[in-house]
């Protein structure tokens, strides 16, 4: 998950899944099975409704668009009916927002309360919305035979609202949503996951390279993985793709897949396990098959790649997207009913299943230039647009939910554009969100052509952007002031570099701080009955802080999760960033650095994931009139209550059109 949509970049490459090549190993040795028959074409109904989630659709940028005539059709919805913001959650992450849209509920109902949550026994770090159990494998030295099939788990709660929809007959289609990895189970309604989702290693996007090694060196890729090719006697390149862990080897090492590339001035063929793909410099290949093979005695495990030929002479290099899950031949479900996702790909062709499609570590690493990110952004966004066309036009009644991810994904990296100061370099690249808004802008115009004036029509967004331009290493601010302590010699385990019987705080997420709870913690000192005085201390001085650059506040919201069932889970404090400040990657892992402030120099650039009052979405209602102040967990319950379903008791939310129409 970077959608991040902001994760902690070094956590996303890490494997997501624990035991991935043993689970998708029991899914290739326990196949399918049988499979209820999918038909596209959704049953009628007679009520209709389309939502639209547009993620990191911002009000403020919304209000200066519409006003220069850039977004037509949004402003003849919001003639047509209401536009307004929309309040998202706090803390203003995706995982969070989504799963607060998905089930009408906050934090305390859902339990995701950051991109990262903490494993409490372990003391350390992992991605909130989705793991896998460890598998039973049995050793015989070198190789691990598995026993059973680890269950991949959606560590959201809480009932999804296209369920409790299928629960009542009503018709649902829910395409590429977020924080839904694996799919909620369903066997009528329809719905795709897309941010959450991990790629065939098990990771959220790990790119590759294959280079001479002028370029880039194994180990100095970050995000990615330089994968250094030779030549062989007929002058070809020859080098690999590495795939998941073998699954019979408790080692570690990847499964390959050999890749070969023949220059010609500066064309190129480029072999990827015997498919063979011709590419002019400069340009993109479309999908391209990989399988890898664990042994004799399991099938193929499948994946697809993209291929964007950067240079053929004098050096080679070669980008390789993630290694997505294929559609085609899905190695775990990405759809729900599955055997879904399988007849969309058939008819439409494949295309990305990996949440987060959009390259930002590629950008970032410098593997690809802005208009080279660019380029593959807008491939994943024209990708996007066709399977819109071909699922709307399946649509019959019920509720119809489409995601677009493009807006939040170019705004967290070309935000710098939007600066006042921003550089000459910068500035060039200042048309690149104002497009993607009118691209949105013209889709949402096809899709009210298309379903005309008599079907209800949503345009919402989880969070609003602003400025990213300071990096916080709260975990340093705290062991300044005395609430943390370093050990003088590291123990085990991620955070094994903190003194912990002499550590009251510590932040962990990217909006979350923690006591060194007595019982809690393993090695915890604060006594439960100092719980609230600390945390009242400490909410004050954060207030107080000021950047001594800019001298402006730091922080300016502070929060304590309201009780719920995840207790151990969930946070003692939310910190709430100031607009231009968030939290480093380094401090949402747990670490520390020299600084408590840095200047943020990164692509990287906007964000979101700061006091939430800083950040809204927008929500376009073509009915009216709307509730008053209406916020993300609202939608479920709007959902259901027009359909005429009772929203179950746990549903926070207001119903927005509950007033007379």
């Amino acid at each position: 998950m970077e959608k991040a949509l902001c994760p902690p970049s070094e956590l996303l490459r890490r494997p997501v899944l624990v035991g991935l090549g043993l689970g998708l190993l029991s899914v290739v040795l326990m196949g399918s099975g049988c499979r209820k028959p999918v038909v596209l074409e959704g049953r009628p109904h007679d009520k209709k409704l389309v939502v639209l989630g547009i993620d990191g659709m911002d009000p403020n940028l919304v209000r200066q668009y519409m006003a220069r005539g850039r977004l037509p059709h949004l402003e003849r919805l919001a003639k047509r009916g209401t536009f307004t913001s929309l309040a998202t959650t706090n803390p203003p992450q995706s995982p969070v927002a989504w799963s607060s849209f998905i089930t009408g509920m906050h934090t305390e109902g859902h339990g995701i309360f950051d991109f990262v949550h903490r494993d409490v026994e372990a003391m350390g770090p992992y991605l909130s919305t989705s793991r896998a159990d460890e598998p039973t494998v049995l050793a015989l030295g070198s190789f691990v035979l598995p026993l059973d099939a680890p269950e991949m788990k959606l560590l959201r709660h809480g009932d999804a609202f296209w369920q409790l929809l299928e629960q009542h007959q009503v018709p649902a289609f829910v395409h590429k949503i977020p924080a839904n990895f694996p799919p909620a189970p369903t066997e009528d309604a329809v719905s795709s996951s897309d941010m959450g989702t991990p790629d065939l290693l098990g990771t959220y996007g790990t790119f590759q390279v294959i280079t001479s090694g002028s370029d880039f060196k194994p180990n100095e890729v970050k995000g990615g993985i330089a994968q250094v090719a030779h030549k062989d006697g007929a002058g070809v390149w020859r080098s690999q793709l590495d795939g998941p862990p073998s699954p019979f080897s408790n080692s570690g090492k990847p499964m390959q897949v050999p890749v070969s590339v023949a220059v010609d001035g500066t064309n190129a063929v480029v072999t990827v396990g015997g498919t063979d793909v011709v590419l002019a410099q400069g340009e993109w290949s479309g999908w391209v098959p990989v399988a890898f093979s664990p042994g004799v005695l399991a099938g193929d495990l499948h994946g697809m790649v993209r291929l964007f030929l950067k240079s053929a002479r004098p050096n080679l290099l070669v980008y390789v997207s993630p290694i997505n899950l294929d559609p085609l031949h899905p190695a775990m479900p990405v759809s729900s009913p599955p055997a879904y996702v399988e007849k969309l790909a058939a008819e439409v062709g494949r295309f990305f299943t990996q949440g987060m499609a959009e390259d930002t570590k590629a950008l970032s690493a410098g593997v690809l230039t802005d208009e080279e990110y660019v380029a593959q952004a807008l491939g994943v966004f024209d990708e996007r647009m066709r399977l819109l066309e071909r699922t709307l036009g399946d649509f019959n009644g019920g509720l119809y939910f489409f995601y677009v991810s493009s807006i939040d994904l170019i705004s967290h990296m070309f935000w710098r554009s939007l600066e006042p100061d921003a550089s000459a370099e910068d500035a060039r690249h200042a048309h690149v969100i104002p497009e993607i808004y009118e691209k949105v802008d013209a889709a949402i115009g096809r899709v009210l052509d298309r379903v005309g004036p008599e079907t209800p029509v949503i345009v919402m967004s989880d969070h609003g952007f602003t400025s990213y331009r300071h990096k916080v290493h709260l975990n340093t601010w705290l062991a300044h002031h005395g609430y943390l302590a370093l050990a003088d010699k590291p123990g085990p385990g991620p955070l094994g570099h903190i003194d912990w019987d002499n550590t009251q705080v510590y932040a962990l997420g990217l909006n979350q701080v923690f006591l060194n709870l007595a019982g809690r913690e393993p090695r915890g000192v604060v006594p439960a009955l100092e719980r609230d005085q600390l945390l009242a201390r400490l909410s004050r001085e954060l207030l107080a802080w000021r950047h001594d650059e800019t001298g402006q506040r730091v922080v300016t919201k502070t929060a304590t999760p309201p009780p719920g069932e995840f207790g151990r889970l969930a946070p003692d404090l939310l910190v709430g960033y100031n607009r231009g400040y968030r939290s480093s990657d380094e401090s949402a892992t747990g670490m520390l650095t020299s600084e408590e402030i840095e200047r943020n120099t990164g692509k990287w650039s906007g964000d979101h994931c700061i006091d939430p009052a800083h950040v809204p979405g927008v929500i376009f209602s073509s009915r009216t009139p709307l509730a008053a102040q209406p916020g993300l967990v609202d939608l479920a319950p709007t959902i259901l209550r027009y359909f005429g379903i009772t929203p179950p008791a746990g549903m926070a939310g207001q119903d927005l059109w509950a007033a007379p129409h």
